[in-house]
């Protein structure tokens, strides 16, 4: 399958893709790790993510949705 016809695909699905940056807090230091994820909208995107990572030292950011042309 070509790039070009997996992007129809996703518009058609109805899902969007969110860029989220994640702080996880370890002790003895700090890592924020950018990530994308495909959701409907942005509180599904948070919600996702934060049931993948499951732990109280993880901050979740704004998802931002990414535009594909």
């Amino acid at each position: 399958m070509k790039a070009q016809e997996f992007l129809k695909s996703l518009k058609k699905s109805g899902l969007k893709t969110f860029a989220v940056k994640i702080k996880l807090r370890q002790p003895g230091y700090t890592n924020i790790i950018d990530t994308t994820v495909q959701a409907r909208n942005a509180e599904m995107a948070r919600r996702i993510l934060k049931s993948q990572y499951n732990n109280p030292n993880v901050i979740i950011g704004q998802p931002r949705e990414v535009k594909i042309r």
